[in-house]
């Protein structure tokens, strides 16, 4: 929490002393940041509480096939191909507000049919239904990403041009901190209520409960939504106009982009490989609860990530990107393996893997999301587009290949000597995954080009000391309150 209060104090100082520097004929730039800060609070509930446990289950629940949760892993990257004509309106319309709203709410409200529709009929039909039932599932999925991509594309554009460009990068992962206050009790809440409530034994019940959490999980993303009601759109030049083509094609002619939306599209293709396997991992193979499956993946990494976050964000402005890209990436090869060695033994490795894991992943996606929305700014939407249609096509093959590889090698076993572990097909998906990272770090990471980045022992030493300011803050502020306290009760005393 105090972490946390840093990093508002911080933005609060930068806004002062750029809010007079903003078109006057705009919202003061203050009530822009804190509109949008507060609207991720609601949002983070929503994308919390509808990933993890709660859709691992209701698909299982479903009867899905092992390439179902392939299909299922991949949905959302094949889906964000359509941010390539999202990108075209975008710069044909000059809408991004009237865009960005439609797509997500058509993102959000989708969540009300997924969590009511799959569950009618199997009531009304019972488990004869349930083929039926996953396939619609998968359809409302794929309808629900649609209107990520469409809506995701033009909030990019538009938050380009509303964030200041000397704040971008500690706003936005101060804003995506202040967010995991929310997420981390609704992920607790979603497995206390399906380890509490929901009978693994009958899916319906398992079911209902599911999409219960899924409907209160859809009016919190409509809450996210609608804030941006209250945020203006700066209108762009004249003379900044593109053709719609055009702006396609000077992110193709961009060779260090094009190397870098390859390098974070082939650890995206890592991620998505393992993604929906990991919780079944967890709950087939490993045995533990659905409340210990949503701390081990959900709370741990946000606890953890509370405190990287704003390092990564600071690092990114401060010593270049791709040191960073070295940093995280190369830390995440040796947990992306580790996987194999966590069983119901010690399953308290997970919890290390996962927080791990997501704390290095949180540093390629704030520099991922820097970057892009750099260019975005300089040379437009096509730059969203472009770097989308890379990095998710690569996430869709993931995804599938997994599926694929699952499908196919379900029955593998195989114990390397007495006594040691039984290696499934899940063990063999942590290992392809952990390769196909080292490969992205010897064969692209090299390739990519910025004159201005420092070493990466540079990188290293300015996040250690970062890291460690703040755990020294963090553990201090409690013996700071003690004077305070003592004076308070001694006030009492003599009153």
């Amino acid at each position: 929490m105090v972490v946390v209060l840093r990093i508002a104090a911080l933005q609060e100082s930068k806004m002062s002393s750029l809010e007079a520097q903003s078109n006057p004929t705009q919202q003061p730039l203050r009530r822009t940041m804190t509109i949008v800060t507060l609207a991720w609070l609601s949002g983070s509930v929503w994308i919390t509480a509808t990933q993890g446990a709660p859709l691992t289950l209701f698909a299982k629940s479903l009867n899905a096939s092992e390439f179902q949760f392939g299909v299922l892993a991949a949905l959302p990257f094949l889906l964000s191909l359509l941010s390539v004509p999202a990108s075209l309106l975008v710069e044909h319309t000059g809408q991004r507000k009237r865009i960005f709203l439609s797509g997500l709410y058509l993102n959000r409200a989708t969540w009300f049919i997924i969590a009511l529709v799959p569950v009618w009929m199997i009531g009304a039909g019972g488990a004869a239904q349930s083929s039926h039932a996953m396939i619609l599932f998968l359809c409302l999925m794929a309808l629900m990403h649609s209107g990520q991509a469409v809506g995701g594309t033009a909030w990019v554009s538009w938050m380009a041009d509303v964030i200041p460009d000397r704040l971008r990068s500690r706003y936005f992962a101060g804003r995506r901190q202040l967010g995991l206050l929310s997420a981390i009790p609704a992920a607790i809440i979603a497995g206390y209520v399906l380890d509490h409530r929901a009978s693994p034994a009958i899916d319906l019940m398992t079911l209902k409960y599911c999409a219960g959490i899924f409907i209160v999980a859809a009016v919190f993303g409509l809450i996210d939504i609608h804030c941006f009601h209250y945020v203006d759109e700066p209108l762009r030049p004249r003379d900044e106009t593109r053709r719609t083509f055009s702006a396609l094609t000077a992110p193709l002619r961009d060779r260090n982009f094009l190397i870098f939306a390859a390098f974070v599209g082939t650890m995206i293709f890592s991620i998505s490989f393992t993604s929906q396997f990991l919780t079944l991992y967890l709950l087939e193979k490993v045995h533990i609860s659905n409340t210990r499956v949503q701390l081990m993946l959900l709370v741990a990494p946000m606890l953890l990530q509370l405190l990287f976050i704003p390092v990564w964000g600071a690092a990114s402005d401060r010593v270049g990107k791709k040191p960073l890209l070295a940093v995280a990436s190369l830390t995440m090869i040796p947990l992306g393996l580790g996987w194999v060695l966590v069983s119901g033994s010690n399953p308290w490795l997970g919890y290390s893997l996962a927080a791990a894991g997501a704390a290095a992943w949180a540093g390629v996606e704030i520099v991922n999301f820097n970057f892009v929305m750099e260019m975005a700014q300089r040379g437009g939407a096509g730059y969203v587009a472009v770097n989308s249609v890379i990095v998710n096509i690569a996430g869709c093959l993931g995804g599938l290949s997994a599926g694929l590889f699952a499908q196919r090698f379900r029955d593998f076993a195989w114990t390397p000597w007495q006594g040691s572990k039984t290696l499934s097909y899940y063990d063999l998906l942590f290992i392809l995954s952990g390769a196909i990272r080292l490969g992205a770090v010897l064969f692209l990471l090299p390739l990519l080009h910025e004159p201005t980045a420092r070493s990466w022992h540079v990188a290293v030493r300015y996040m250690s000391s970062n890291i460690y300011e703040t755990l020294i803050t963090t553990l201090d502020q409690p013996l700071r309150l003690l004077p305070a306290r003592k004076a308070a009760v001694a006030m009492d005393e003599v009153a």
